[in-house]
């Protein structure tokens, strides 16, 4: 009987942890192109897949990233950009090169910087509120490099009383903004500009 009882304690005090190193959220954003956009974000011990399902005329996009997360970084395996339901532009990383670029046109390139796509900077952000000070941004097409970055961190209290937590990065041309409410591993807003063009995610609901 003593026995058994050490096994269910022992039990009980790792359930907790397994627990802990699971998260799912699935989540609505509304955009400021009046397309909203389905976030599906999951991770399961050292592993992680965000998946973006936006629907927009005559087409229905999916970004799916997936990787692995090591010393409070997401760490990218592989990325797809999916237009009903075929793949247009890809990238896979292994220990050495980095393959990307549209499903007929890719090209090899070694693999130097960490790699994140737009949605996993903002759950790096919110996840674990730091990035590398070099790292590259991957839309499957194109590789952007993104050198000696400054995050900018602030804090402000909203009407309700919850705090808000803002990171923000510029270079080059390039400008991201992310926001979060203190307590939660998942951006409440995520802004970001390049060559003119501004895209705007804020966060609407969880879904089922």
């Amino acid at each position: 009987m003593k026995l058994i009882k050490v096994l269910i304690l022992g039990l009980l005090s790792y359930l907790p942890t397994a627990w802990a190193a699971s998260e799912n959220f699935n989540i609505k954003y509304s955009s400021n192109y009046l397309m909203p956009a389905y976030v599906h974000f999951k991770s399961a011990d050292s592993q992680y897949t965000i998946t973006a399902n936006i629907n927009v005329p005559l087409y229905k996009i999916q970004f799916t990233t997936q990787g692995y997360q090591r010393n409070n970084q997401f760490n990218m395996l592989s990325y797809r950009d999916s237009r009903n339901g075929k793949d247009y532009a890809t990238a896979r990383i292994d220990m050495n090169t980095i393959q990307y670029g549209k499903v007929k046109e890719q090209k090899t390139e070694t693999f130097t910087l960490p790699t994140f796509d737009l949605f996993s900077v903002a759950f790096q952000l919110s996840y674990y509120d730091k990035l590398p000070a070099n790292f590259q941004i991957t839309n499957g097409k194109k590789l952007y490099p993104m050198k000696n970055v400054r995050l900018q961190t602030s804090r402000k209290t909203l009407s309700n009383g919850i705090e808000e937590i803002t990171y923000k990065f510029s270079t080059g041309d390039k400008d991201m903004m992310v926001k979060k409410h203190k307590g939660e591993k998942f951006p409440r807003f995520i802004s970001y500009s390049r060559d003119g063009d501004d895209y705007e995610l804020t966060f609407s609901e969880f879904v089922k």
